[in-house]
């Protein structure tokens, strides 16, 4: 009866500990402890051993969730890489024009390449193959770290830069002449990478290689491991907030407020165009004849004058010297003046192409922020439960707001490819250019 009630006894105080103290204790059990109820040891452990806390390898999502998420992560890795390849050949042709939002944009693909293969090719080959290179020890830990998250602080904080000089753009433009310059793009950019190039060095002090209690209704893993910020109260809870503030919340309210004023502003300047185009259709039709005869009379005169002119100075040497002359002028003035016609296209709000601009910066914007903001939340929020909750959830939570966040950049591409027709044909261009290199052949001629 005293051997019931001490193992009675026993069985609660086992109910209250963690599976790893019960491995512990199974560990360093004496042999008195089973031999005194005539009992194996096998017997004995099989008789206080919870269910939950049997030995097992967690694998993670099985079945088919883990592959529609490994075939969309490796759709993603593809076509993420050259359709940004694409568009930054095709922003920099661009920004050669003098335009600064789109060198922001070809830094914005090529700061998304490396956010895809820096982040979600480890983490592609975490779900697909169990491989995580970043978990080989705590140096290759910091590294992975450091540069998943400086990529993706760039790419943020770029779409922000560029949601700001659109607002510009669009709030003041006879300044923005002066603001929207290259050499301006080229300092902020290089602000932006100096900041966090810096602030994302604490990942060198901060992170390391722990393995957290992982247990669930029906078993534990006691060699899991994952590279997580080290269990030091100074900063296990001010750096995910920092974190969520930098990547996310920070530039989520920057780019809304920058919208928002983006859109009321065209707005208000269409109705006022609309306005100003209606009030110029009801002039006074009086003398509507006389003016038009008069115009037509004046505009063939001064053809037929031009004409003479011309042909009489083409008709002596010196007249036709100073033609061509006049010419090469015009062709240089050409030349020069491309750059600041640009420029004026691009810097006027309600222009064709200052409207198609203005929407594809605010879709990239936009998405950039329903992306960015649920991985962040999640990331913030993934202390707050205990290790006994189902981890199955949280694991296809944390796939959904990752494939959510490397969405964000691959879809820049398509974005470009559906708001922009130019943009389109440049890429048609470019890839039959691309094609017609495999027709070249190259030819080696060795000589003595």
């Amino acid at each position: 009866m005293e051997n019931e009630m001490n193992l009675t006894n026993s069985q609660e105080v086992l109910r209250t500990t963690t599976c790893q103290q019960i491995a512990a204790l199974i560990k360093d059990m004496h042999p008195s402890t089973y031999e005194s109820r005539n009992m194996t040891r096998e017997a004995f452990i099989l008789l206080i051993h919870p269910p939950n806390c049997i030995p097992q390898q967690y694998l993670g999502v099985q079945g088919v969730q883990k592959w529609f998420f490994i075939i969309l992560l490796a759709f993603f890795l593809i076509f993420g890489l050259f359709g940004n390849i694409l568009s930054a050949i095709i922003m920099f042709r661009r920004s050669r024009r003098g335009l600064s939002s789109y060198l922001y944009l070809g830094l914005l693909a090529i700061t998304d390449i490396c956010v895809l293969y820096s982040g979600c090719l480890l983490y592609f080959l975490g779900l697909a193959f169990q491989y995580k290179p970043q978990l080989n020890g705590t140096i290759s830990c910091r590294l992975n770290f450091y540069f998943k998250h400086l990529f993706t602080y760039i790419s943020a904080w770029l779409i922000v830069a560029v949601t700001f000089e659109r607002f510009i753009v669009v709030r003041f433009p006879i300044q923005s002449i002066r603001i929207c310059r290259l050499r301006i793009a080229y300092t902020v950019t290089l602000t932006i990478i100096i900041f966090f190039s810096i602030y994302t060095a604490h990942g060198f002090f901060t992170m390391g290689v722990l393995s957290p209690l992982l247990q669930t209704d029906k078993y534990y893993d006691p060699d899991y491991r994952v590279c997580d910020l080290i269990d030091n109260e100074k900063h296990r809870h001010i750096l995910p907030l920092i974190d969520l503030c930098f990547y996310s919340v920070i530039p989520s309210i920057f780019i809304f407020i920058f919208n928002i004023s983006i859109i009321i502003t065209i707005f208000h300047a269409l109705k006022q165009r609309r306005t100003y185009l209606q009030a110029n259709s009801y002039l006074p039709t009086t003398d509507t004849y006389t003016r038009t005869f008069n115009q037509k009379t004046k505009s063939s005169s001064s053809t037929r004058t031009q004409f003479f002119r011309s042909r009489s100075a083409e008709s002596s040497p010196a007249g036709r010297s100073f033609i061509q002359q006049g010419r090469i002028y015009h062709n240089g003035l050409n030349k020069n003046n491309f750059q600041q016609k640009s420029q004026q296209v691009l810097f006027d709000s309600t222009s064709a192409t200052g409207i198609r601009l203005t929407c594809l910066l605010l879709l990239i914007s936009f998405i950039s922020v329903l992306c960015t903001l649920p991985p962040s939340i999640r990331a913030f929020t993934a202390d707050l439960r205990t290790p006994q909750e189902s981890t199955v959830k949280w694991q296809i939570a944390e796939l959904v707001t990752t494939t959510l966040m490397y969405f964000n950049h691959t879809i820049n591409f398509v974005l470009y490819c559906l708001t922009g027709r130019v943009f389109r044909n440049e890429c048609r261009k470019l890839l039959r250019g691309l094609w017609a290199l495999k027709d070249i052949q190259i030819s080696c001629t060795m000589s003595s």
